[in-house]
C-alpha cells in the first residue's frame, strides 16, 4: 500500500473545470462537487469525471484510498481460478447479485478488515438473492513468492485457521485479475449485478463510522432495490394483456419464458373452486409478479393475474394502494359483486374493458371492498398452435 497527498486546491480546481460556466444573467452559482474526507463510503457513481490512467490518475484521499472506481457501471471482466476447496471457478457463472472482495495478507488493512468481513460473508450466506467471494491477490507482479503473499502463515488456509473464521476466497497467483478488475487499493469490495454490471464500490469497513457491514448491506439493498424498480417499470397489465407476452400463447414452460427473458418462471398450481390446476409463476427473486394459468383445454394461456405492487395498471393503478373511489363513475357503475373464491369482493371492468377486471377487498375484515387487491386479464379465446 501507499499513501498519496491530494491538495485540496487541486480538488477543487478539478471540479471547477468540469462545472457548467455561470450565466451572467442569473444569479445561481455552477455547482462544486467537494470530495469526503475519507474515501470509505459506498458508490455507486464516480463524483468527478474519471482521468485517462486508471492507476494514475485517481483520485485519493490522505491516506490513499481512492474517491472513484474504474469500472463503475462497466461490465465484470470475465476471470476464472480455483477456490480454496479446490472448486473451479468462473465469473461468467455468476447468476445473482454478488459482492467481490479483494484482498490481500500481506495488507494491512485487508487483516484489520478480517472479522468485518466474516460478519459480512456470514450476513450475505443468509440472503438467497447475494452471493459472496473473496479474491486473494498479490500485492504486485514483483511480490508474487509465498513469502511477499502470506507471509508468516504461509498460506490463505493457515491465516483463517489463524483468525477462526473463513469464507469463500479464490488465490490468484500472479495480478491478472487484479489488473483485469482494475483494483488501485485494498481491500477493495464490488457490487456486481446479475447481470454482470459493477453497481457499486468501497473501500475498507474498520476505518469507517457508524456500524459499517451493516451499512453496506442497507446500501446493497437500497441498490437492488433501484435495479428492480428499473428493470420492472416496463411490466404493466392493462386491456391488451402484457407487454412482451404475445396473445395467445401456448401454455408451455419455453413459451412463458421467451416471453419473459429476465425473470425466473416457476410451474406451480393454484386453487380455484376447491380444485387445484396447473399454472406458470413469473417471479423476480422473491417476488410473484404474474400468475398464468390455462383454459380447459390445456392449450393456450386463459387468464394472467396479478397481485404484485410491482405492477401498474392501466391508469397507473397498484395493488394495495389504489382505491375504488379512484374509477370513473362509469367504471365503478359496472361492477359486480364477486362470487365463489371472489365472494366478498367486487370486480370492475378497466376503462370499460370486461378483458380486464379489477378485483377490490376490504382492508379490513367487515368493512367494504374499496382497495386494489389484484388485476386479472382473460386472454381472448383463439385457438393457437405451437
Amino acid at each position: 500500500m501507499y499513501r498519496a497527498v491530494l491538495a485540496t486546491a487541486a480538488l477543487f480546481s478539478a471540479a471547477c473545470a468540469c462545472s457548467p460556466a455561470p450565466i451572467e444573467s442569473t444569479t445561481s452559482t455552477p455547482e462544486v462537487t467537494v470530495l469526503p474526507e475519507k474515501a470509505t463510503g459506498f458508490i455507486t457513481a464516480n463524483p468527478l469525471p474519471l482521468g485517462g490512467d486508471w492507476k494514475e490518475d485517481v483520485r485519493r484521499d490522505d491516506y490513499g484510498r481512492p474517491f472513484e472506481y474504474a469500472l463503475l457501471g462497466e461490465k465484470l471482466p470475465a476471470f476464472t481460478g480455483t477456490l480454496l476447496d479446490g472448486t473451479a471457478f468462473d465469473s461468467q457463472a455468476l447468476a445473482n447479485w454478488t459482492v467481490i472482495d479483494v484482498w490481500g495478507i500481506w495488507c494491512g488493512d485487508c487483516v484489520e478488515d478480517g472479522p468485518y468481513v466474516s460478519a459480512l460473508a456470514t450476513a450475505i450466506a443468509q440472503d438467497p438473492d447475494l452471493d459472496f467471494l473473496s479474491i486473494h491477490t498479490p500485492a504486485s507482479a514483483a511480490r508474487i513468492t509465498p513469502e511477499e503473499m502470506f507471509g508468516k502463515y504461509g498460506s490463505v488456509e493457515a491465516y483463517f485457521s489463524s483468525k477462526g473464521y473463513n469464507y469463500p476466497t479464490l488465490v490468484a497467483p500472479d495480478t491478472s485479475i487484479r489488473e483485469a478488475l482494475r483494483i488501485t487499493w485494498t481491500p477493495s469490495y464490488l457490487l456486481v449485478a446479475p447481470d454482470g454490471t459493477v453497481k457499486g464500490y468501497r473501500s475498507e469497513f474498520y476505518a469507517a463510522e457508524g456500524e459499517p457491514v451493516k451499512d453496506f448491506l442497507k446500501d446493497i439493498a437500497r441498490v437492488k432495490a433501484e435495479s428492480k424498480k428499473t428493470a420492472l417499470d416496463g411490466l404493466s397489465i392493462g386491456p391488451a394483456g402484457i407487454p412482451g407476452l404475445a396473445s395467445p400463447t401456448v401454455f408451455t414452460l419455453d413459451a412463458v419464458q421467451a416471453s419473459f427473458p429476465g425473470q425466473q418462471v416457476v410451474t406451480t398450481q393454484v386453487k380455484a373452486g376447491g380444485d387445484l390446476y396447473p399454472a406458470f409463476e413469473v417471479r423476480d427473486g422473491a417476488d410473484t409478479l404474474f400468475t398464468l394459468t390455462p383454459g380447459w383445454s390445456l392449450g393456450q394461456i386463459e387468464r394472467i393475474s396479478t397481485r404484485s405492487p410491482l405492477i401498474a395498471g392501466p391508469a397507473g393503478e397498484r395493488i394495495g394502494t389504489s382505491t375504488l373511489s379512484g374509477l370513473s363513475p362509469a367504471d365503478r357503475a359496472e361492477c359486480v359483486a364477486g362470487e365463489g373464491d371472489y365472494a366478498g369482493a367486487l370486480l370492475c371492468p378497466s376503462a370499460g374493458t370486461p378483458a380486464l377486471q379489477l378485483v377490490f377487498t376490504a382492508p379490513e375484515k367487515g368493512g367494504p371492498p374499496e382497495t386494489l387487491s389484484e388485476m386479472v386479464y382473460l386472454v381472448p379465446d383463439t385457438t393457437v398452435s405451437e
